[in-house]
């Protein structure tokens, strides 16, 4: 799943969104703010409250649009509704999320005042037409992009649980058995065999239509893994090994558990009062799973034991 991203604007701004949008589609799922999102019988700030936490980014384009009288002065500003869609996903997401691509000239609220935004540059033709200058929002979306990146390699403490679940499940369980692995790369014996190596496969399960338990139950089951229990310094764990030979490289898999607890807040943000997930509950399911499978790589990538015997896989 690519990370998605908000694309906010005027009427007007809508050229500018559609640059933006080809320009990050391609590593991005990206939604303009006219591509549905705002669907009929359904309140406007609900609505975006919802849609602050589907996106993993929002962009605001601030297009000079309205004329404004500050203090007997008269300013080229952006349309309201849009500064108001910056400060939502700005609560929402972070300051390194939340990005605002301003029209040179454009008049900005004092409480932007100090904060590097960049500008696009506009070109008015002969007959007074004025069009984007191409080159100058391309400068600035290769430095958005770049932030947007290193953003998602990070992971990113979202309102949902799947930062603190990875965190939990990293050093509650996938920490102390890389520990375990490394300590005993000369006395690897488990069930009674002995090994010559040994790696931890961690499965991330396709979606969370299930209860994660049982559904870890049956894919041990259908791969013909053995159960046994695994001793580490701190505490015993339940594990699951591929049917090997005594000297072989030892297997171990886990499926985590504890994505169960991102069903059951999905579940208790929406509200659910109906069976089946709607488009909203899949979209936050994707979201979230893939933000544990983000932040669990990176803390495997930022441990050594975990380094050289982890690895994610996929159901």
């Amino acid at each position: 799943m690519k990370p998605r991203v908000f694309i906010g604007s005027s009427t007007e701004g809508l050229e500018v969104t559609k640059l933006v949008k080809d320009y990050l589609s391609t590593d991005y799922d990206c939604i303009v703010w006219n591509e549905d999102v705002f669907k009929a019988n359904e309140n406007f700030l609900e609505t975006l409250l919802k849609a602050a936490s589907l996106f993993d980014f929002g962009v605001m384009i601030f297009s000079s649009d309205d004329e404004t009288i500050v203090r007997h002065k008269i300013f080229d500003t952006p349309r309201d509704n849009v500064m108001f869609e910056f400060g939502l996903f700005l609560g929402r997401v972070g300051k390194e999320r939340a990005f605002v691509i301003q029209e040179d000239g454009c008049h900005l609220p004092s409480d932007l005042l100090g904060i590097t935004i960049p500008c696009y540059k506009t070109i008015t033709d002969a007959k007074g037409i004025k069009k984007i200058d191409k080159d100058s929002l391309d400068e600035i979306l290769l430095c958005v992009k770049k932030r947007m990146d290193d953003s998602v390699r990070l992971g990113q403490l979202g309102m949902l649980p799947s930062t603190v679940l990875a965190i939990g499940y990293f050093d509650n369980f996938v920490k102390l058995v890389a520990g375990w692995i490394s300590q005993n790369t000369k006395n690897l014996e488990v069930g009674g065999k002995k090994y010559v190596s040994a790696k931890l496969k961690i499965v991330i399960p396709s979606d969370l239509d299930a209860d994660i338990k049982s559904r870890a139950t049956i894919y041990y089951r259908n791969q013909g893994f053995d159960e046994n229990q695994l001793q580490t310094i701190h505490r015993s764990f339940p594990i699951h090994v591929s049917t090997i030979e005594e000297g072989d490289a030892l297997e171990i898999y886990d499926m985590p558990t504890t994505l169960n607890g991102i069903d059951r807040a999905i579940d208790l943000y929406f509200r659910k009062g109906h069976l089946g997930k709607s488009e909203e509950q899949q979209l936050a399911e994707e979201h979230e799973m893939a933000n544990f499978e983000n932040v669990l790589q990176f803390l495997i990538s930022q441990d050594a034991f975990c380094k050289s015997c982890v690895e994610i896989v996929h159901e």
